[in-house]
C-alpha cells in the first residue's frame, strides 16, 4: 500500500489531518470526513484499513485528557453492543461488493447531515450522568457493525450521546472511552483476517504523526471558533461528499484492452478451416 506518487501521498496526509483536526474541535469525525474524502482517490478497502488503523493511538491519547469524566457503568451497555455487531460488520467488509459499500457508506454520511441540521440543542443537568441502557446497547450495536463495515464507528453513538444531557466532558469521556474499545477491537479483528499486512502497517506508521498533530490542534483550536458556525459548514461539505458517494459508487476501474485476435488457416482432411485466438503478448 506504499504509495508511490507523492501528490497521493499529500493528498492522503493532508486528509487524514483535516480530518483529525475536525476530530479535535468537535469530539468526532475522523472517519467520516476521512471515508467521505479517501475513496474518491483510493480503494475503499485500502482506506478503510487506513482509517481503522490511523485512529488506535489517537484515540487512546486523547481519552487519556478525559479519563476522570467517563462513567464505565454507562460504557457496559454500549461496549456489549459493539462487541455483537463488530464480527457482523466485519463479515460484511468480507463479502459484500465494494460498490454497495460505498453507496450504502455515502448514505450512512448523508443521514447524519440530516440529523445534525434538525438536531434540537440538549438542556445540560450538571451531576451524575443519566442514561438508558437500552438505547446505549442499540448504539453500541450499530457502531460496532459500522466500524465493522466501513470504518465508521461515531455516528450512532455520537447521535445517542449528544442527546444526553451531559456536559462536555462527560460526553467526551463516554465517546473517547467508547471509541478505544472500539477502535481496539476492529484492528485485532482486521489482523485476525490477514489485513494487518506489512504495508498497512508502514503506511499507517507513516499517517499516524499527522493525526496526532491534527487532533492536538483541534484540542487547541476548538474553544476558539464558535460551534454551530463550524458545524454547519462541516455538515455542508460532508453533504456535498455523500450526494457523490452515492451517486458514483466504487472508482471506475479502467478496462483492460482487449487483445487483438489473430486468424490461422490450418489445412484440416484437405479442407481449410480458420481458427481464431486471442494474440499473445510478447513476453
Amino acid at each position: 500500500m506504499m504509495f508511490s506518487d507523492p501528490q497521493l501521498w499529500l493528498f492522503v496526509l493532508a486528509a487524514v489531518f483535516c480530518s483529525a483536526l475536525i476530530q479535535g474541535i468537535i469530539g468526532f469525525g475522523y472517519a467520516i470526513v476521512a471515508m467521505a474524502v479517501l475513496p474518491l482517490l483510493l480503494n475503499f478497502r485500502e482506506a478503510n484499513l487506513l482509517v481503522a488503523y490511523s485512529i488506535v493511538l489517537p484515540v487512546i491519547w486523547t481519552f487519556w485528557a478525559y479519563r476522570r469524566h467517563s462513567n464505565l457503568k454507562l460504557l457496559a451497555g454500549a461496549i456489549i453492543g459493539s462487541l455483537v455487531g463488530l464480527p457482523l460488520g466485519l463479515l460484511t467488509f468480507t463479502l459484500i461488493d465494494l460498490d454497495y459499500l460505498v453507496r450504502g457508506t455515502g448514505l450512512v454520511i448523508l443521514l447524519i447531515v440530516v440529523d445534525g441540521f434538525f438536531q434540537k440543542p440538549v438542556h445540560v443537568e450538571e451531576g451524575p450522568q443519566k442514561a438508558s441502557s437500552v438505547w446505549s446497547t442499540f448504539a453500541g450495536f450499530c457502531s460496532g457493525f459500522l466500524a465493522g463495515s466501513t470504518s465508521i464507528a461515531g455516528p450512532p453513538i455520537v447521535i445517542y450521546a449528544i442527546r444526553q444531557p451531559w456536559t462536555q466532558e462527560q460526553y467526551k469521556g463516554f465517546i473517547f472511552g467508547f471509541f478505544i474499545m472500539i477502535s481496539i477491537s476492529r484492528a485485532i479483528g482486521l489482523a485476525l483476517m490477514g489485513f494487518a499486512t506489512p504495508p498497512v502497517l508502514v503506511t499507517t506508521a507513516v499517517i499516524v504523526p499527522f493525526v496526532f498533530l491534527g487532533t492536538k490542534l483541534g484540542l487547541m483550536l476548538g474553544p476558539k471558533i464558535n460551534p454551530v458556525l463550524f458545524k454547519r459548514c462541516l455538515l455542508s461539505l460532508l453533504a456535498v461528499s455523500s450526494l457523490y458517494m452515492l451517486i458514483q459508487g466504487k472508482p471506475a476501474v479502467p478496462e483492460e484492452e482487449e487483445a487483438p485476435m489473430v486468424e490461422i488457416i490450418e489445412q484440416k482432411d484437405g479442407k481449410p478451416e480458420i481458427q481464431t485466438f486471442p494474440e499473445k503478448s510478447t513476453p
